[in-house]
């Protein structure tokens, strides 16, 4: 069960669309939300530290502290709205150290609540959710920018490849799940692959959890674009959420997402719930 819920709170925006999608979680599932508020510390290499008049870095401290109190109240009145019990949590710290935190606190949450990046709109978002799905070793849940609706639950795509990945997310994703009027297991198959014994498997599994599950399989050519094939059935079939792996290695300390994690997380258009 959900119970303990992690949301990263948004700055620089009128509606923090994680809050409010996280918010309606709480309340669907009786469960305590803590909204964590950053305030971002001026990361300025060395040698360019000179170059900086110190009025300039106090006067972005004084704004980002502004920033975090605002997105803490923004919290307060969501949460006291949607009546879930709530704490909030503050750290000041860079982007780097902040999303390390971030990921070692996600360890004693439930699901953590991420926004996903806005194009428009740069911020941390990006860092916040690569770092806290690769490291954290629980599941994270991403909603749209373009997000308007509380939590629905009246279908679910799982996207399955067999992998380790996979597995985390379907397990994690099993309290979701159950809210769902309907489950497909979604597999997107090679154009040589033979058959697929894996999707039955996973419904066979879905069955023993009390839940009701179809399979979609779908053949994509060599080089064809897997996250779309993805996107495009979450389109098709009107889901409201979808439930996949997440994938990435790590490259001179640097977290590097793998191209379908990357691409759904550009372009999804409804929450994805993602475990590495």
């Amino acid at each position: 069960m959900i119970r303990d819920i992690l949301v990263n709170l948004a700055q620089g925006t009128e509606k923090d669309v994680a809050v409010q999608y996280a918010a309606s979680l709480a309340s669907e599932f009786g469960a305590h939300l803590t909204g964590l508020a950053v305030s971002y510390e001026i990361d300025v290499p060395p040698f360019y530290m000179g170059a900086l008049p110190t009025d300039f870095i106090d006067a972005q401290v004084v704004e980002n502290r502004a920033a975090a109190e605002k997105a803490v109240d923004g919290f307060k009145a969501t949460a006291d709205k949607a009546g879930v019990p709530y704490a909030v949590a503050t750290m000041t710290a860079s982007l780097g150290i902040a999303a390390n935190r971030l990921a070692d606190m996600a360890r004693l949450y439930d699901l953590t609540v991420l926004a996903q990046p806005n194009p428009d709109l740069p911020g941390p978002e990006e860092v916040l959710a690569e770092t806290a799905l690769m490291e954290s070793g629980r599941s994270i849940l991403v909603v749209p920018y373009v997000q308007t609706r509380p939590f629905t639950a009246e279908k679910a795509v799982v996207a399955w490849d067999g992998s380790r990945a996979s597995a985390r997310a379907l397990a994690e994703g099993l309290p979701l799940l159950h809210r769902c009027k309907a489950v497909e297991v979604f597999r997107v198959l090679g154009i040589h692959d033979d058959g697929d014994e894996e999707g039955p498997e996973v419904v066979r599994h879905l069955t023993r959890h009390n839940l009701s599950a179809q399979v979609r399989k779908l053949t994509v050519s060599s080089g064809g674009s897997i996250a779309s094939a993805i996107l495009n059935e979450v389109s098709d079939q009107g889901a409201d959420l979808l439930v996949m792996g997440g994938y990435g290695h790590s490259r001179l300390k640097e977290m590097v997402l793998g191209g379908v994690t990357r691409e759904i997380l550009s372009s999804m258009t409804v929450p994805v719930l993602m475990a590495h």
